[in-house]
C-alpha cells in the first residue's frame, strides 16, 4: 500500500465517523446527546481536513499529539446507539470506537513492510488514540468525579 492510499483510507474512516455521528445525533432524543454527538461529527470532519490539506510531501512530517491512555474503555461495555441512547452510552461507544480504529491502524503498521509506511500508520494510530485519550478524559470528568 502506498502513503496516498493509507492517507485515502485514513481519510475515509474520518468521513464515515462524522457521518455516523452526524446522523445518530439527528435521531438522539436526548439534547445533551444530540450536542455530544454533532461536537463528534465536527471534530471527525476537522480531523478529515486535516489529514486532506496534509501536501503528499510533508505526510511524513505528520506529527499526532501525544495521549496517555487512561484505559477506561476495558471496563466499560459498548452499546451501540440509538435515538433513547444516554450521554454515557454515548461516550463510551465513541471511545470504544476510537480504540478499534487505533487497533486498526496498529495492525495495518504491524503488517506492511516499508518502515516509513509502518511510521505512518503508527502516527495515524497515535491520532486515534489522542481522540480516545480527550473522550477518556470528558468522560472521567463528567462520570467518576467525585463529589
Amino acid at each position: 500500500m502506498e502513503p496516498q492510499q493509507i492517507m485515502s483510507l485514513a481519510i475515509e474512516k474520518e468521513a464515515e465517523a462524522c457521518a455516523l455521528y452526524a446522523d445518530s445525533a439527528a435521531r438522539a432524543e436526548d439534547p445533551g446527546v444530540r450536542t455530544l454527538l454533532n461536537e463528534l461529527a465536527a471534530e471527525e470532519a476537522r480531523h478529515k481536513e486535516l489529514l486532506e490539506g496534509l501536501p503528499a510531501d510533508k505526510v511524513w512530517e505528520f506529527r499526532p499529539p501525544r495521549a496517555h491512555d487512561m484505559r477506561i474503555t476495558e471496563y466499560l461495555e459498548g452499546k451501540t446507539l440509538a435515538p433513547d441512547s444516554t450521554l454515557q452510552d454515548a461516550m463510551v461507544f465513541a471511545m470504544k470506537r476510537e480504540e478499534q480504529a487505533r487497533r486498526f491502524y496498529e495492525a495495518m503498521a504491524a503488517a506492511v513492510q516499508s518502515g516509513e509506511l509502518a511510521d505512518l500508520l503508527a502516527k495515524l494510530a497515535a491520532m486515534e488514540a489522542a481522540h480516545k485519550a480527550r473522550l477518556e478524559a470528558l468522560y472521567e470528568d463528567v462520570f467518576l468525579r467525585e463529589g
